[in-house]
């Protein structure tokens, strides 16, 4: 037999031959599954779940100290954080490690075991089963013991297995017990390296259809198997003659008037006396508890929905004293726990009790497994459904009952890509603080006094856990993988000093933290990911947390190594690498929009500072006497840093990159501040300032749009450091003053830089504002304050700079460079001005020709119309009119959109659309305030629409005919007008200015107008204008026709009522107008004196009537009884006492000064003064009859 102190014996690969057989016999099925729906795999079905665990009590020391674990060199660590730290521990046997790389265990089931009493490990498959030390295999390749196993043709689960301890002298024994109850055990575990022949068998004895569920060690000398038919076995170790048998019993039964008296309480005279029965059900798990005084030992078993505890007394038999349905209990308390997330169904929640755990003080760990909720609602689970979500129940006794003290989820959801099935298992850590919970793909760790908890999940899809050990006195975990061994040191303290409040965040903190550190090691076999139902503000947190301490080179994140550029790309990474693992979690989904713009600004910020270190570099090694960017930092750390660096430069950009925008803000005062106190001409500093700008800007940009959709960034940005108001007006002054200095004569090499960088300025300056008025807009639809008047201000600013920006940049050579800005931001009017800087006309002949006509066809009417604008403003009508007939199409879309019609006339004439033309012309006209245009045009638009009523047949609308006719009716009274005044100044000797020849004409044909001075300032401005061409409008034209004298032209007042009548006035005004005109009709005549009759004929008299204005205006407008004669076009002498009111006047003469309107109403009231000085009721009816009389004679 092998002891542990000679060497082992040589590893032979003969038996290795002999003992593994690659052909397996045929495969029964397996077990049939006797859980529920969707539960947790059964330990009769999924082997990891026959691991037997190693509860005994605490007070025995594991032979396997933390000395054992130290190795040579530094400890290789998969994960760490403040609770855990998690190493390399061993590698496998060579034997099991050939086993195990090319297993599958969806069709082949292992189990394993990691005993810490002992010092080994062992893996067992359904045939062989591989024993080794795991305390050498610390220091070396370690002996592999192997044994053939018991096994039963139609199972396939390898066999549940115990170590024997024997003490640290000798090798462990080797229990091996088969699901159908076959039992096998090696005295020394040594005998597997002469082919493990040498043991002894029994067997159970199982009922048809009972399995083996459990083996569990009590002591060294005492076991218990469990089967599913609700038995327990007592299995002990007696020696005999020096060498180790197995006996067995069943644990003792109640004889038959105990039972009596538990179905008839009242029979017994006390409860101490009752004794229960136990029912039969699946076992699902043993648990040992503590053993009292007097060497009693409780044992605990889960059957079905039952917590069953027996006790095993010292004298050899057992006793049943609990036998509780905690369903009901159960249900109740996760519902209570977790409300709507549980669903209220009992056959929809699907609990089941997996194992349980106990602890010193008698307090249950149960864990528990029930569906998902989201599962109930779906009639097919997809493939990355939720199948099992797990639940630690802590219970404790209370008399015949159980109590629930907490409730705690576990973070481990079990879904279709989480590996084989395995049946979970729980380990207690010292003094029950902390629970392992082993599932087929991570090992998870649950405080019970904290909300501490952890999950170690493999990285390997053919990856499984195999076994866990828990070392008791060193509060250490083993984890045996199917590749390698682990350690997990637990450090206590901060497990149970945990904060709840802060903790959730901390821990997504760690796992993100542990994530970059340790997730990209090619060995790690650790996968990292998001607890399932992660919180939303934790993850938030943490993510913010985490970035900011990469962007702060904290040492946990980030080495401090004095080479920074190696250290700035780390720093990179990490972030790369943060972002990178939220998706992989698909966590971005629970971020707000907010984080995940902060998680993207920090990589900008990162990312513009390596480029910008680089770029320094450079610069660096040319030797420069002066660096901008050096005066910006130092500035900034005197008034920021809170710390003394040697080497200012470096600490700024291994702690201070979170304020580089502050720096690029304070560039341009920086350089003109250096350029003052060092005396240097700026133009050697603007090339460096100019590209710190450019550097950062240009690579924070490139970032972020290279990884917006890898962010989930909605643009525009909510805070974004790249398009501040003080930056934008920086890159303004830094472009203004390269353009200035780099068009000055001196050539220098700085100059010359200096204009290369003008572009690059530009497209730079042009992003920063879009980008800034993009935020602004949303803001300003939000509602913010000050938001819309500034987003105005800066449109009107943008608008106004951009040309002269690309102007600037043709004017210094870089002419493509304007065109493309312009291009990317669609800013058609800047090329539409860009494309006609050189010959014009004929367009041919325009360089940017062929540029013009692409334009057009790449972005039609929204150049074309910004083209015929530039056209129009610069008096280019004919280039416009030149354009190739295949764009005539785009000029008629413009005067649809821009109604111009002193242009859109030609256009129509062009293409004989003469009822366009005319409606243009006569539209225009109205507007057209020279007398000869408006002439013109109204001549050329009724020659229009004749051609039009030529062109039609049958009946024509003929309104805009007469509309032409009346206004060149009122063209011809300019005309007449005119023609009076200019005979009064034709017979000046010499040249006269206006004002005088204006003076002469009030002397000579408003000689009534001396006592009305405000009218006669009236009459002198429109005469002025007339002689000036202008044309009047039709109350200006009025006012004229009726203030001048018109002793000689007393027709000119029916003329008046005539224009009126057509023209189109507001009600009001019109019929105040009437009045006026009527009123002096009347104050034309001297009315007393032709009503002086004495000594005065009939026939005197009557000729006095026919020589007044009244009788000339009756004559005109009463031999027209055909003509529209609108309300008020005659007005007798009493209603042409009513002046206008102030009201009507203001209207009349908008922009005039009130106190002006006031004294122009003084002078209408003079006029009603003189006309009430008149009798003119009986002469306004005789004047009336005498003019019907004459015109009814023909």
């Amino acid at each position: 037999m092998a002891t542990f102190s000679p060497s082992p014996a040589p590893r032979r690969s003969t038996r290795i031959r002999n003992n593994i057989r690659p052909t397996s016999p045929p495969r029964p099925s397996r077990l049939a599954d006797i859980s529920s729906r969707l539960s947790t795999p059964n330990q009769n079905v999924d082997s990891a779940s026959l691991i037997s665990s190693m509860d005994i009590d605490e007070r025995a020391s594991s032979v396997v100290s933390e000395r054992s674990f130290a190795k040579s060199g530094l400890e290789h660590f998969f994960a760490k954080s403040e609770q855990l730290a998690v190493s390399f521990y061993a590698n496998l046997p060579l034997e099991v490690t050939q086993i195990l790389k090319n297993a599958d265990f969806y069709r082949d089931v292992y189990s394993g075991e990691i005993d810490t009493l002992t010092g080994f490990a062992l893996v067992v498959s359904m045939k062989t089963c591989f024993v080794w030390q795991h305390a050498m295999a610390v220091k070396g390749i370690p002996i592999c013991y192997i044994f053939t196993c018991p096994y039963d043709v139609q199972y396939t689960n390898p066999p549940f297995h115990s170590l024997v301890p024997w003490g640290s002298g000798r090798e462990p024994g080797l229990i091996l017990v088969s699901t159908g109850g076959e039992i096998r055990f090696w005295d020394s575990v040594g005998i597997g390296l002469a082919g493990g022949d040498r043991y002894s068998t029994t067997n159970i004895g199982l009922r048809q259809g009972e399995t083996v569920t459990a083996l569990k060690r009590v002591d060294t000398q005492t076991y218990v198997v469990s089967t599913t038919y609700g038995t327990l076995y007592k299995l002990i170790l007696t020696s005999t003659g020096g060498k180790y048998h197995l006996s067995l019993h069943a644990f003792s039964k109640p004889s038959a008037t105990l039972s009596l008296s538990r179905l008839i309480p009242f029979f017994s005279s006390s409860s101490a006396n009752t004794t229960l029965i136990p029912e039969p059900g699946n076992i699902n798990a043993i648990a040992l508890g503590e053993q009292t005084i007097g060497g009693d030992r409780d044992i605990w078993a889960l059957i079905a929905f039952r917590v069953q505890r027996w006790v095993m007394k010292l004298e050899g038999w057992e006793e049943i004293v609990q036998d509780v349905d905690v369903a009901v209990l159960i249900q109740d308390a996760l519902r209570e726990t977790f409300g709507d997330s549980v669903a209220k169904d009992d056959a929809k929640l699907d609990l089941e009790l997996v194992d349980l755990v106990v602890d010193s003080t008698n307090q249950i760990s149960v864990l528990v497994s029930y569906a998902a909720i989201e599962e109930v609602n779906m009639m097919a689970m997809d493939a990355t459904g939720i199948r099992r979500i797990y639940a630690l129940v802590h219970i404790s006794p209370v008399d015949d009952m159980f109590k629930v003290n907490s409730v705690r989820s576990v973070p481990y959801q079990s879904t279709s890509s989480s590996g084989a099935p395995m049946h979970p298992r729980l380990r207690a850590l010292p003094q029950g603080h902390l629970i392992s919970i082993q599932f087929g793909d991570a090992v998870v760790l649950c405080a019970k006094a904290s909300d501490y908890e952890e999950r170690l999940e493999l990285k390997s899809a053919t990856d499984r856990t195999l076994g866990v050990g828990i070392m008791q006195s060193e509060s250490t975990v083993l984890v045996l993988t199917a590749a390698i061994m682990m350690k997990v040191n637990i450090d206590i303290d901060n497990v149970l000093t945990f904060n709840s409040e802060s903790g959730k965040t901390h821990l997504v903190k760690s796992i993100m933290t542990q994530a970059i550190l340790y997730g990209s090691l090619p060995n790690n076999p650790l996968h990292f990911s998001f607890p399932p139902e992660v919180d939303e503000d934790s993850l938030m947190q943490a993510a913010q947390q985490v970035s900011a301490a990469v962007l702060h080179s904290d040492p946990e994140l980030v080495r401090g190594v004095q080479d920074l550029s190696s250290q700035l790309k780390v720093r990179r990474e990490r972030l790369a690498w943060l972002i990178e693992f939220i998706n992989e979690n698909t966590a971005l989904v629970k971020m707000s929009q907010k984080c995940r713009q902060i998680l993207l600004t920090d990589a900008e910020k990162l990312e513009a500072a390596c480029d910008l270190w680089a770029s320094h570099n450079n610069l660096l090694a040319t030797g420069p006497t002066h660096s901008v960017l050096n005066d910006a930092v130092y500035a900034y750390i005197n008034e920021h840093g809170t710390e003394y660096y040697e080497d200012y430069m470096r600490a700024f950009f291994k702690f201070h990159v979170k304020d580089l925008g502050i720096v690029m803000e304070r560039i341009p005062d920086v350089t003109l501040n250096a350029a003052q106190q060092t005396g240097k001409n700026i133009s050697e500093l603007l090339p460096e300032a100019n590209s710190i700008i450019l550097t950062v800007l240009t690579a924070a940009s490139r970032h972020r749009m290279q990884n917006l959709i890898t962010y989930g960034i909605d643009l525009p940005m909510i805070d974004s450091w790249t398009s501040t108001a003080s930056l934008i007006d920086g890159i303004i002054a830094l472009f203004d003053t390269t353009t200035r200095i780099s068009a000055s004569a001196s050539a220098t090499i700085s100059n010359s830089a200096l204009h290369s960088q003008l572009p690059d300025l530009a497209e730079v300056l042009f992003i920063c504002i879009s980008q800034h008025l993009e935020r602004l807009s949303i803001d300003a639809q939000a509602g913010a304050s000050g938001s819309e008047r500034e987003l105005h201000q800066l449109q009107q600013k943008f608008d106004m700079l951009r040309p002269d920006v690309l102007e600037t940049l043709r004017r210094s050579g870089h002419a493509e460079s304007a065109f493309k800005l312009a291009e990317k931001y669609q800013d058609f009017n800047s090329l539409a001005a860009l494309c006609h800087r050189d010959t014009i006309y004929p367009p041919q002949e325009n360089p940017n020709h062929a540029r013009i006509q692409g334009y057009i066809e790449r972005f039609k009417e929204q150049f074309t119309n910004a083209l015929y604008r530039w056209y129009i403003q610069h008096g280019e009508v004919r280039t416009m009119f030149s354009q190739d007939d295949a764009h005539t199409v785009y000029i008629d879309k413009f005067f649809e959109q821009n109604p111009t019609p002193s242009l859109s006339w030609l256009n129509d004439l062009g293409k004989k659309r003469y009822l366009e033309a005319a409606d243009a012309l006569l539209t225009e006209a109205q507007q057209t305030v020279n007398l000869e245009v408006k002439h013109l045009e109204l001549s050329i638009g009724k020659l229009a629409n004749l051609a039009h009523l030529r062109k039609m047949e049958g009946t024509v609308d003929v309104s805009l005919y007469d509309a032409f006719h009346d206004a060149l009716d009122v063209v011809s009274v300019h005309e007449a007008l005119l023609d009076e005044f200019k005979a009064v100044v034709a017979n000046m000797r010499s040249r006269r200015s206006l004002d005088t020849q204006v003076d002469t004409i009030l002397k000579e044909k408003a000689t009534l107008l001396f006592e009305k001075r405000e009218l006669t300032n009236i009459f002198r401005n429109l005469v002025k204008d007339l002689l000036q061409g202008k044309a009047l409008s039709v109350e200006d034209t009025v006012d004229v026709l009726t203030l001048k004298d018109n002793f000689e032209t007393m027709g000119d007042y029916a003329t008046a009522l005539h224009l009126l009548a057509r023209g189109n006035l507001p009600g009001a005004r019109k019929h105040a107008a009437f009045r006026t005109v009527w009123r002096r009709i009347y104050l034309h005549d001297d009315w007393q004196a032709i009503q002086k009759t004495s000594g005065v004929g009939d026939a005197e008299l009557i000729q006095r009537f026919r020589q007044t204005a009244l009788y000339t205006t009756f004559l005109d407008i009463l031999s027209r009884p055909d003509e529209e004669q609108p309300d008020g076009f005659e007005t007798d002498p009493d209603i042409a006492l009513i002046v206008p009111t102030i009201e009507e006047l203001s209207s009349r003469w908008p922009g005039i000064p009130q106190d002006q309107i006031e004294r122009i109403h003084e002078d209408y009231n003079l006029e009603c003064d003189r006309l009430g000085e008149f009798e003119l009721d009986e002469a306004y009816a005789r004047v009336r009859e005498l003019a019907e009389f004459e015109i009814s004679q023909g």
